[in-house]
C-alpha cells in the first residue's frame, strides 16, 4: 500500500492507504479525524469541506494521494489557525506573554466563536463543513457581502435552515479578524423585545453542546470507533414485490474476511418489528414489499468486504404483481401488499363526522370541488443512518444510534434478539437531521444481531443511495375535498376523501393519516364536516 505525507493541522502524518482512497475517509478512519462529516459521498452537501493548500475541497471526492505532501487543515485544526495568528501577533509586539498564551488552551477562531453566539447551528452534523468553507470566503475575502456569502456557501448545506443565521455569524467574525484589537459587541438581530430579561427568557443562550459541535469533537453514530470492530452491510430487495423463493449464502459465507451472514433463520426472537403494529420483517422470510427490504445481512473486516458479500448471495424471486397508488389498493381485487393489521391493504380507516353535510352544501351559495396531490417526502437530514452494535462485559448488548425514539428501539431489537428490555442499552448518540426520518428502525436491530452472533463490534453505515430507497418518508396523499360557503363568507360545509400511501409498512402511518383526517378542514368552525381517510399498503416506501 502506498504511503500519504501530509501535513494536517500543522502536524506531520504518515498513513498508509489504498490506492483508491479519497481524503475524507483518511482522515476519518486513518487519522480519527471525525469532525470532518460525510453527508452524500458524492460531492453535493459540502459536510465534508477542508481546506487543502489554501484552497476549499470536497474531501469526499478528493484522492487522499492528490494530498502528497499538502497541508491541510480540517475542523479540529480550525482554532489552531486562530491561537497561532496571536501567537505571532504576541512575539511581533515583544509580548513576555507569548510563551504563556501559546501553551494555553486555544481560543475559538472568531467563526467558531460568532455560531455558537448568533445560534447559527442546530443539528450540528452540516457545521464542521461550513466553518471551513466560511474560513476560506474570509481568508480570501475579509469583508463579504450577503451576496458573497451566499454564493460562498451555495454548495454547502443546512438541512435544519440556520441559514440566516450563519450569514450573520460570517459578517460578525469577518469584522472580529478585520478589527483583532476592538471591543465588539455583537446582538442577535431580530430577537423579541422583552422589558425585563431573566436568566434564560429573553437573552440568546448558546447550546450546551455548541463548543463540541463546532470544534468537530461532537459525536454522531459513525464517529464511534471500538478495537475489532467489523463493518455490517445489508443486502435489499431486487423488486418492490416479489415471493422469495430461496436464499443461498453459501459463498458469501466463504469469502475471506467474512465473520457472518445472517438471513431470517437467524433471528431468533420476533420475525417482525414496528412502531404500532408489529409488521415489518427484520429480515423478509415470505416475500419482499419494497426495494428498501432487507434480506440478508453481512458483518466483514472491511466494508468494501461487506459489500463484495453481498454480490454473491444469490436470491429466488417470483415476482408478483405491483401496488404504485393508494386508490387501486383499496379496490377488492388487488393484490395484497400486507395484511399487518388484517384488513388486506387497508392499514387503517379513519372516519370524521358532524352535522348534516347533505344539508350544509344545500344551503350554500357557492360549492368548490377539487382534488389535489401531495408528492412523498424526503426528510434529507445530513447523516445518513449509522448504527454500531457491540457486546459488553455483562453480556448485555448495547447500540449506538442517533434515534428519535432510543426506548422504543430498546423494546424492538429485545424482541427480535429474545431478550429482556433490561438486557439492551441504546446508546443516543447526538442526531445529524432527523426530522421525523429517524423514527424506524434502520441497522439497529441487524448490528444487534451481527455483535452477538460474531462476539465483535459492528458498525453499519447506510450510503446515501441506501438511506434513500429504505426510509419511509412522508406520507403521499391523493385529497378530495368539496367545500360549501354561504356569500357572506362562513364556511357551512366540508367533504373530504383522503387517500394516503402508507407504503409496504406501518410505520406511522396510522398516526400521521389521522392527523391528516382531524386536520382535513383547517382551524375553521363548520357545522356540517364529513371526512374519510384511507391510510392504505403499496409497495412503495
Amino acid at each position: 500500500m502506498p504511503t500519504l505525507n501530509m501535513t494536517v493541522n500543522g502536524k506531520a502524518v504518515a498513513v498508509e492507504i489504498q490506492a483508491n482512497e479519497y481524503l475524507a475517509s483518511v482522515l476519518r478512519y486513518k487519522l480519527g479525524l471525525t469532525g470532518t462529516k460525510i453527508g452524500c459521498d458524492e460531492a453535493e452537501c459540502g459536510a465534508c469541506t477542508v481546506i487543502v493548500n489554501g484552497t476549499s475541497v470536497d474531501s469526499c471526492i478528493y484522492p487522499a494521494l492528490k494530498a502528497q505532501g499538502a497541508d491541510v487543515l480540517t475542523i479540529e485544526g480550525l482554532a489552531g489557525t486562530w491561537a497561532r495568528r496571536g501567537e505571532a501577533f504576541a512575539k511581533t509586539n515583544g509580548s513576555s506573554d507569548a510563551n504563556a498564551d501559546a501553551n494555553a488552551s486555544p481560543q475559538l477562531h472568531p467563526l467558531q466563536s460568532q455560531f455558537i453566539q448568533q445560534g447559527a447551528l442546530q443539528c450540528g452534523y452540516c457545521t464542521p463543513g461550513i466553518l471551513m468553507q466560511s474560513k476560506h470566503l474570509l481568508d480570501h475575502n475579509p469583508n463579504p457581502t450577503d451576496e458573497d456569502i451566499k454564493v460562498a456557501l451555495k454548495d454547502t448545506f443546512c438541512r435544519c435552515g440556520a441559514y440566516v443565521a450563519i450569514m450573520n455569524a460570517i459578517k460578525h467574525a469577518a469584522q472580529e479578524i478585520r478589527e483583532p484589537d476592538a471591543q465588539h459587541e455583537f446582538g442577535i438581530p431580530n430577537l423579541p423585545q422583552v422589558k425585563t430579561p431573566l436568566n434564560v427568557i429573553g437573552r440568546p443562550m448558546p447550546r450546551p453542546d455548541a463548543i463540541a459541535k463546532v470544534t468537530g469533537a461532537a459525536m454522531y453514530s459513525d464517529d464511534f470507533s471500538f478495537p475489532d470492530m467489523l463493518w455490517g452491510a445489508t443486502l435489499r430487495a431486487k423488486f418492490p414485490h416479489a415471493k422469495i423463493l430461496k436464499i443461498d449464502t453459501s459463498k458469501a459465507k466463504a469469502l475471506d474476511g467474512v465473520r457472518a451472514v445472517l438471513t431470517h433463520a437467524d433471528v431468533p426472537g420476533s420475525k417482525n418489528h414496528g412502531l404500532v403494529y408489529n409488521d415489518w420483517p427484520v429480515l423478509c422470510y415470505d416475500k419482499v414489499r419494497y426495494q428498501g427490504d432487507a434480506i440478508a445481512i453481512v458483518a466483514a473486516d472491511t466494508r468494501d468486504i461487506a459489500q463484495r458479500a453481498l454480490d454473491l448471495i444469490e436470491v429466488e424471486y417470483e415476482e408478483l404483481p405491483i401496488v404504485d397508488n393508494p386508490v387501486d389498493a383499496l379496490k377488492p381485487e388487488t393484490i395484497i401488499v400486507n395484511d399487518g393489521t388484517g384488513h388486506g391493504n387497508l392499514l387503517k380507516h379513519i372516519h370524521v363526522e358532524k352535522g348534516d353535510i347533505e344539508k350544509g352544501f344545500a344551503e350554500a351559495d357557492l360549492i368548490i370541488e377539487n382534488e389535489y396531490h401531495s408528492p412523498f417526502y424526503e426528510h434529507a437530514f445530513m447523516e445518513p443512518e449509522c448504527s454500531v452494535g457491540r457486546v459488553l462485559e455483562n453480556g448485555r448488548i448495547e447500540v449506538i444510534v442517533g434515534s428519535q425514539i432510543p426506548y422504543e428501539d430498546r423494546r424492538q431489537i429485545a424482541a427480535a434478539l429474545n431478550m429482556e428490555e433490561r438486557d439492551v442499552r441504546v446508546r443516543g448518540a447526538l442526531i445529524g437531521g432527523g426530522f421525523g426520518g429517524k423514527e424506524d428502525i434502520a441497522a439497529q436491530i441487524h448490528v444487534a444481531l451481527l455483535a452477538k452472533v460474531t462476539g465483535r463490534p459492528v458498525k453499519m453505515l447506510y450510503s446515501r443511495h441506501e438511506s434513500l430507497i429504505f426510509h419511509p418518508k412522508r406520507h403521499a396523499t391523493i385529497i378530495r375535498v368539496k367545500t360549501g360557503a354561504k356569500k357572506n363568507g362562513t364556511i357551512v360545509a366540508s367533504h373530504a376523501i383522503i387517500y394516503g400511501d402508507s407504503g409496504a409498512y406501518a410505520s406511522l402511518g396510522d398516526k400521521v393519516m389521522t392527523r391528516a383526517a382531524t386536520h382535513a378542514a383547517g382551524p375553521y368552525k363548520i357545522p356540517n364536516v364529513k371526512i374519510d381517510c384511507y391510510a392504505m399498503y403499496t409497495n412503495n416506501p
